[in-house]
This record gives structure tokens, sequence and C-alpha cells, in this order.
């Protein structure tokens, strides 16, 4: 038992500490700018700052309502296929490309507005989770219609350069 209790002592927790890990997405103008230099070439719509942020935000509300929000690569094709309406994101910073290169597309035949944000790790901990997220599908719901609504108006008018 007492050896048990030294190990405990001696064991270094430092790198356990999540404390440091940032809990939201940073959309601070130099940090901004920096993370969208590293897109991949495929990354058209790139959300501004400001859209950046309110698609974080929206992304946060959703997370909070049941079967509002569909992250992945799977589920957001699955939910695609069976009809679902959205607005998707889509990280840009994803290598290889070809994993997600024919969403833009698909996107556009099923008539989702659609948008890239420069950082999956962004994505991730909008939605909650540890991981990153390549693709996430923001379903309607009425506590967030109006969010949702400005935002799916605001990616539609995006011009694709």
């Amino acid at each position: 038992m007492a050896l048990k209790e030294e190990a405990n002592e001696s064991m270094d927790t430092s790198e356990l500490d999540h404390s440091s890990r940032p809990t939201e997405p940073v959309t601070d103008k130099g940090d901004y700018e920096a993370l969208c230099e590293d897109v991949n070439i495929i990354a058209k719509p790139l959300a501004t700052r400001k859209v950046a942020k309110k698609v974080y935000k929206l992304i946060k509300k959703a997370s909070k309502e049941k079967k509002c929000l569909e992250k992945g690569l799977n589920d957001v094709q699955r939910a695609m296929k069976k009809g679902e309406k959205g607005i998707v994101v889509l990280a840009g910073d994803v290598s290889p490309i070809d994993v997600y290169s024919h969403l833009p597309t698909y996107c556009e035949e099923l008539g989702l507005p659609y948008v890239f944000t420069p950082a999956r790790s962004h994505l991730g901990l909008a939605a909650g989770v540890a991981r990153s997220v390549i693709v996430i599908l923001i379903k309607p719901n009425e506590a967030y219609q109006d969010a949702f609504d400005e935002l799916s108006e605001t990616i539609k008018c995006m011009v694709i350069e």
C-alpha cells in the first residue's frame, strides 16, 4: 500500500493537465490570418473572421440541443443522403484533401449552404468535443432559428473566388 502512495506522489501529472488547452476557437485578427494561410486549395468560400465567429457560436448553440448537429464525415454524408437540411461547415486545413473534396459539389447539388473555416481543431472546440472535426452539419432548430437563417443567408451571398 505504501508503494502505491509513493508512486502516486512521484508521478508527474503536468502532461495530464488539460486546463491549458483552449476551450473556445481563436478568432483574434492576427491568429485568424495566420490560420487562413494554412488552408488547402479547395477551401472556398473561406469564412471571414466575423462569419467564422458566428459559425462557431451557432455550432455551440446547436451542440446543446439534441440531434441538431452531425459531426464527422460519415455522419454528415449519411444525413445528407437521408435528405437532412442545414448548413455544412468544413475545415480548411484537412490533408489529404481527397478525403472530403467531393462534399462542396454534393452540397451544391442538394442546395445546402456550405462554408470553410480555417482550422479543424476550432470546429471540434465549438462542437464541444476533444478531437478535431473536419465537417459539421448544423440542422435548423427553433432554439436558434434566427441565427441559423441569418448565417445561412450570409453564406449563400459569399462569392467563391
